[in-house]
């Protein structure tokens, strides 16, 4: 009896090596990994035309409801597997969906709206926005798979109004280690980790220059506020035993602090995201679209970041997409923080890693794919390529080279790009989740409804 499907003709890329060989898909799992020849018959074979195959990108970091409610972001949503991401670690009640009580109002709608509007899986993040949550850990982790949630450690005066939630002081943050930690090894807590009572104090005097550039929102959000709370984070995630997550780090005295805490046995992970990598303070893009928090640094920060991640100090990225628009972003001190980047987040790593030899297509896999899913609780189902492993690939071409804009992506929310008119080298040719193409060559084959929530386990 013949499989589904069979990819031949590939080199696939795993981080321990790239091998040349053939891969089976039946059912959704990869069945076989052996020499083209050895391969069993299939309904369907795959020429990758001597391309490199990897497993399909974990992004892990994903905002879709910040500005307006999570049904509204449902076009969006689908837009993933045009850049090779083909699961999704998506935070579910923060900005405009953002609530407060118990998930068992609200989970069964969450996990509806993306089985029925995507093509691509997902697992769901928290927001410990309140006590209510913190009381339901263990509940939502037995109920609904959640055991990750997110803490922004910003949320304290003024922008408890902006972000929403109960005010995130020491206390705050040892009750919600604490609960997460009854988890064990399967929570995990993420931290936004910025120190603003100083963001607050430095804010008067950088707005009163009237600048709108990039580089006085650096001057308005130190990198050093980051290293602060990194700090104050470790301190109590010591105590409290419970395993640590710092998203979107982009300061490099940050990781050094993360280091020192590993090499203690703190169980803490360091993740940054494209835009840190290969952005900076002094790039052509107006200071109002560039507008992210943390900001931009300098070129330096980018060169040693890409170090960082070589050195394995770094060992997850992810691309904090957050759907915005040119309306939302006129003037840098109003303006809404966040930048499209789903899209862009494999593109860009090949482009400005893999073919400008920062890093190698195994380390680019280690650190996009096996990292994310074993550290959320999902590999060996994802991130791998491995029998048994779910068939989410992505045949990547090296070579193909598009000078990107904004017109070329597919969100509805995302009218700009702050890669507009870059050329971007390496792009993904074919993308597959659980054994259906979904996306080939750019066209969207598959049919919204084909995307899964992700329940991780515990315990």
């Amino acid at each position: 009896m013949p499989v589904d499907t069979t990819i031949k003709n590939c080199r696939v890329v795993t981080p321990k090596g790239i091998i040349s060989v053939g891969l089976a898909i039946h059912n959704g799992k990869i069945v076989a990994i052996a020499s083209d020849g050895y391969l069993p018959s299939a309904n369907e074979t795959i020429d990758a035309k001597g391309n490199y195959v990897i497993p399909g990108v974990i992004d892990v970091h994903v905002h879709y409801g910040v500005y307006r409610p999570f049904e509204e972001e449902i076009h969006d949503m689908a837009t993933a597997p045009y850049g090779g991401t083909t699961t999704v670690g998506s935070f579910v009640n923060f900005g405009a969906s953002s609530q407060k009580g118990s998930y068992a109002n609200f989970f069964d709608r969450w996990k509806d709206t993306w089985e029925k509007n995507t093509v691509v899986d997902t697992f769901f993040h928290g927001g410990m926005t309140s006590q209510i949550i913190i009381d339901e850990v263990e509940t939502n982790a037995r109920r609904f798979g959640i055991t990750s949630y997110k803490i922004l450690m910003t949320c304290k005066g003024d922008e408890i109004a902006i972000i929403g939630g109960d005010p995130v002081d020491d206390g705050f943050l040892w009750a919600s280690f604490k609960s997460i930690a009854k988890l064990g090894k399967a929570g995990r807590i993420m931290l936004h980790a910025e120190n603003i009572d100083i963001c607050t104090r430095i804010l008067p005097t950088v707005k009163s220059t009237g600048r709108q550039d990039l580089a006085i929102w650096a001057e308005a959000r130190p990198g050093f506020c980051e290293t602060l709370d990194v700090i104050r984070a470790i301190s109590i995630g010591k105590i409290t035993q419970c395993p640590l997550y710092f998203v979107h780090l982009h300061y490099p005295d940050s990781i050094e602090i993360i280091a020192k805490a590993q090499a203690e046995g703190v169980d803490v992970i360091a993740e940054t995201c494209p835009q840190y990598l290969v952005l900076n303070s002094s790039s052509a893009i107006p200071g109002a679209l560039g507008k992210i928090v943390p900001a931009l640094r300098d070129k330096m920060c980018n060169e040693e970041l890409w170090d960082l991640i070589n050195k394995g100090s770094i060992t997850c990225i992810g691309s904090d997409h957050c759907s915005t628009t040119k309306e939302m972003k006129k003037d840098l001190w109003t303006a809404a923080p966040g930048m499209p980047g789903l899209e862009t987040f494999l593109p860009i790593m090949l482009s400005e890693g893999v073919n400008k030899g920062r890093v190698t297509l195994e380390k680019l896999v280690e650190v996009l794919c096996y990292n994310n899913a074993k550290v959320f609780g999902i590999y060996p189902q994802k991130g791998a390529i491995e029998v048994g492993s779910d068939g989410d690939l992505v045949i990547i071409d090296l070579e193909k080279k598009i000078k990107f804009s904004a017109a070329q992506q597919h969100y509805k929310f995302s009218d700009y790009t702050p890669y507009e008119g870059w050329e971007i080298k390496g792009w993904p040719a074919l993308t597959m989740v659980r054994g259906k193409v979904v996306v080939k060559n750019g066209e969207m084959l598959a049919k919204p409804g084909w995307g899964k929530y992700i329940s991780r386990s515990f315990g």
